[in-house]
């Protein structure tokens, strides 16, 4: 059984270096061209690694392009992969595949279908898998061919993550090779009762709210971290993304709040350090913020002196 491939992102990347070294023969690969690297989040070319695996390179803007449709069906693939890619592809295209589609989603299908599904992770303290299933009508709804939990650490970030991820697809997939190759794929139908959806995440999503808990603000800054366009906030009408951070001890935040005279107040810089870290008061303790970048370029340690307000 052969594979073409389509995607755009990391994920895309290992799957398909691992078909590669499991043999899989290859009619072509998909990815979106690189002019658009900006606009995806997590980007990743996949030019080079298709030349080295001797498979025909397709670039697009919109999958549903022509080119696309053309390409698949000068050489039809047994199976279309379509791994880490955001645009719908149309049922057109994956009936061009003699044995239909084969999805990737992050989480234990059918937990947690639908989008930012990494994000979406850490917020919530769900589960995280490798899940590969048959493309379907429904998104994230056909049978699973072989899911494999991945643990999520409490300090993880969204790149923690996904590389995490990563790495036990690119196992899956080397273990999965030989029945790819014979055809022999497994299938098990979804419990449908049992599925949850996560909804669509904008670059908005990341705002701060410092009258949250310590723990709702570090989950947001982890899980809107890069690749992601990252979890912000304001002072003194600039705005700064708040790349790392870490939750501050008890006795940190009581020595503080005892110097810095209304300090109470959510979201008020009670302390800095010598290492350029910045505490930051929140519902119920504190967050030292330890990667700032302003918009401007500014440097944010001498915006964020003690007492500065963020929000």
């Amino acid at each position: 059984m052969n594979v073409a491939l389509i995607g755009s992102v990391s994920s895309s990347w290992n799957a398909l270096d691992a078909l590669t070294r499991g043999g899989v023969e290859l009619t072509a690969v998909f990815g979106v061209d690189e002019s658009r690297r900006d606009r995806i989040s997590d980007y990743r070319s996949l030019r080079e690694l298709a030349k080295t695996a001797g498979a025909a390179f397709h670039s697009f803007v919109k999958v549903a392009d022509p080119n696309v449709e053309a390409a698949l069906k000068s050489n039809p693939p047994d199976l279309l992969w379509v791994i880490g890619l955001s645009q719908l592809v149309p049922d057109r295209l994956i009936r061009i595949a003699r044995c239909g589609g084969v999805g990737f989603h992050p989480t234990m299908l059918p937990e947690g279908r639908g989008r930012a599904p990494v994000a979406w992770t850490i917020l919530r303290r769900a589960r995280a898998a490798v899940t590969l299933f048959f493309l379907a009508d429904e998104p994230d709804a056909g049978d699973i061919i072989v899911q494999r939990e991945v643990p999520v650490m409490d300090d993880d970030y969204s790149e923690d993550l996904i590389h995490r991820t990563n790495l036990a697809l690119s196992e899956v997939v080397l273990e999965l090779a030989p029945r790819i190759r014979s055809g022999d794929l497994p299938r098990q139908t979804q419990d449908h009762a049992r599925a949850t959806y996560y909804p669509k995440r904008t670059p908005a999503d990341g705002l701060i709210n410092w009258s949250a808990s310590t723990d709702a603000v570090y989950r947001l800054i982890r899980a809107a971290g890069r690749p992601y366009p990252g979890a912000f906030t304001h002072c003194q009408g600039r705005r700064m993304t708040i790349w790392r951070a870490r939750p501050a001890l008890a006795d940190e935040v009581g020595a503080a709040y005892r110097r810095v005279a209304g300090a109470t107040r959510f979201g008020r810089v009670i302390t800095t350090d010598e290492q350029n870290r910045v505490l930051v008061s929140t519902a119920d303790g504190g967050l030292w913020l330890t990667e700032i970048e302003t918009d401007d370029n500014a440097q944010a340690f001498d915006l964020l002196a003690v007492g500065a307000q963020l929000g």
